[in-house]
């Protein structure tokens, strides 16, 4: 098993541990990692869910506002108050947009029905 580097050294999406802090652009720490998305099979990161310091809320951040992966946290490029309006976490969401494609590749979802997709 392949030690993970507790300093600022950067990390693979894969090797982020639930609990991990999630920091803003302005050095906040907003949040904690709560679940990280991703499709193994195309090895692609979608982004994660955060568990909000603030709120009692989990929010979904996308992968391109995570600008570093680290053992020990995790950098974002938005202002703490910008997370505040970052979409909830939802399951059924995430589910339905498996459906159109962007988290398609999980093991155990299946299609949603068709009935409220658009074109593409």
């Amino acid at each position: 098993m392949t030690e993970i580097p507790a300093d600022g050294t950067p990390i693979a999406w894969r090797a982020l541990v639930y609990g991990t802090p999630i920091a803003s652009a302005d050095g906040q720490v907003v949040g904690e990692l709560r679940e990280v998305l991703g499709s193994d099979a195309d090895d692609v990161f979608h982004g994660l869910r955060v568990r909000l310091s603030s709120e009692s809320r989990d929010v979904l951040l996308a992968s391109e506002h995570a600008t570093l992966l680290t053992a020990g946290q995790v950098q974002t490029d938005l202002p703490a108050t910008a997370f505040a309006q970052l979409p909830n976490y939802a399951e059924e969401t995430t589910y339905h947009l498996a459906s159109v494609g962007w988290l398609r590749k999980h093991v155990g979802w299946v299609k949603d029905s068709e009935k409220d997709e658009g074109p593409g």
